[in-house]
């Protein structure tokens, strides 16, 4: 995601937990599961508020992007998630992810929120596996973003 083909969409987040901006009365609550609890340890002893006040967190965020599309992708034999990377910017000037957040529709319909499950950075074992598999799916939303949406969408 840092040396992808996007990196400009990495934005600094202002608040936490990271909200959507889809309708709630439409696709229900799409907001961020990330607690506090899952990040604390990556952020060198600084609270949420501190790396939030001194600009230390970043987000990479394709949940609004995909989640109106999902089902439909889904229905098919392609299968994806939309997904959020909160990273924590550290004292030498690099960015660490924290955590990636997949999502999918529920089940019973989109009005009943996103199911979302969090997916922490390891380094041995399943974990690490389900770790790359995690990475492996930001970077599929990221290259579609950027072909679709940075080259195609135009704002007027």
């Amino acid at each position: 995601m840092l040396a992808g083909v996007n990196p400009l969409i990495i934005r600094r987040l202002e608040e936490f937990p990271p909200k959507s901006k889809l309708d709630s009365n439409k696709y229900g609550d799409q907001h961020s599961k990330i607690t506090e609890e899952d990040i604390k340890f990556g952020l060198e002893g600084l609270t949420i508020d501190e790396a939030l006040n001194q600009k230390r967190l970043y987000i990479l965020d394709h949940h609004d992007a995909l989640m109106p599309y999902l089902r439909k992708i889904n229905s098919t034999k392609t299968k994806t998630y939309a997904t959020r990377t909160l990273l924590f910017l550290k004292e030498d000037g690099t960015l660490k992810p924290l955590v990636i957040e997949l999502s999918l529709p529920h089940p019973q319909g989109d009005q009943f929120g996103a199911n979302s499950k969090q997916y922490f950075p390891a380094e041995e074992g399943v974990q690490k596996s389900i770790w790359q598999l995690a990475k492996a799916y930001v970077v599929v939303n990221d290259a579609g973003y950027h072909q679709l949406i940075s080259h195609w969408y135009v704002r007027k």
